[in-house]
């Protein structure tokens, strides 16, 4: 098993975890700040959760773990975790005044790890680097089953070969030919992800700004999660130089956050602020919205 000391802060882990913290109250931030360094953290904060989404996306793997508050003015806790869980796997720990069940449920269905009660205590922040670790290990399993799931499909080749070369001397190659090209076939359509939608070239770079994300949602909205294609993703947005290669990555990217927040292989809701019929508390969050099986909203 890999040493958590190899892969962050050397041997003295967890000192020297990368810690970014977001908090709008700049005196709970420089509280944070001193707490965090005291556990010998490597600590980076911000007032603004824009702000912090520009750092992640600046300094690609920069940083171990995420700290935001959960009510923060222009885009709050809850969307900053949309976000972050769309483009990095990043371990986000959200942490507010508001102790309710209520509110920690809304931090977990949107993909925090971990949600923290203001004011935060050191033995709290002293245990942060178990979420990182926690990561890593997951990390290292999925990386085992793919070796596994890669092994069994060369296997799988050579016996196709075998059997290919069993089928010349048979005489039956053609035969043969068309069974193997028939089950690759059936293969290739259970894989694809979107028929309608191959892209195997590189995809130009597009920021998905808050904004952006935000048609993007409301699209897929009107379609309908299992209706909704790039194609006609890309006709609703009707943004100038977004092509559907672009949407297609995002949509992907989409669905697999939606995978990890239902626990389940087909998400059975998805984030949208904008939907009349979702549920808002006195603050202004938003609920899942649950999809009918048609995949379009339900009342």
């Amino acid at each position: 098993m890999m040493k958590s000391g190899m892969w962050c802060g050397g041997d003295q882990f967890p000192a020297g975890l990368r810690v970014l913290v977001v908090d709008d109250d700049v005196t709970c931030l420089r509280i944070l700040d001193q707490m965090l360094q005291k556990c010998s953290y490597r600590v980076t904060v911000c007032s603004r959760a824009s702000r912090a989404l520009s750092l992640l996306r600046e300094r690609k793997d920069g940083f171990d773990v995420l700290i935001s508050d959960v009510y923060m003015p222009v885009m709050d806790g809850f969307k900053l975790l949309e976000l972050v869980g769309l483009e990095m796997d990043l371990p986000v720990i959200t942490m507010s005044a508001d102790g309710s069940t209520n509110a920690m449920m809304k931090g977990i269905k949107h993909g925090a790890c971990d949600y923290l009660i203001k004011p935060v205590r050191m033995e709290e922040l002293k245990n942060i680097w178990q979420h990182v670790v926690r990561k890593k290990w997951n990390e290292n399993k999925e990386l085992e089953n793919s070796c596994s799931l890669e092994d069994s499909e060369q296997q799988r080749r050579v016996i196709d070969e075998a059997e290919y070369a069993s089928s010349v001397n048979d005489g039956t190659d053609s035969t043969w030919r068309s069974q193997k090209k028939k089950r690759d076939a059936k293969e290739d359509d259970d894989g694809e992800l979107d028929s309608e939608d191959p892209f195997a070239s590189k995809k130009p770079l597009v920021v998905w700004s808050v904004e952006l994300h935000q048609q993007f949602v409301n699209a897929v909205n009107q379609l309908g999660i299992d209706k909704a294609v790039p194609k006609k993703i890309l006709e609703l947005m009707n943004v100038p130089g977004l092509t559907r290669e672009n949407v297609a990555s995002h949509l992907q990217k989409f669905r697999l956050y939606l995978t990890r927040l239902s626990g389940v292989s087909h998400p059975s809701y998805f984030y949208s602020p904008l939907e009349p019929n979702s549920n808002v508390d006195s603050l202004g969050r938003l609920e899942f919205p649950m999809l009918n099986a048609a995949g379009q909203i339900s009342p």
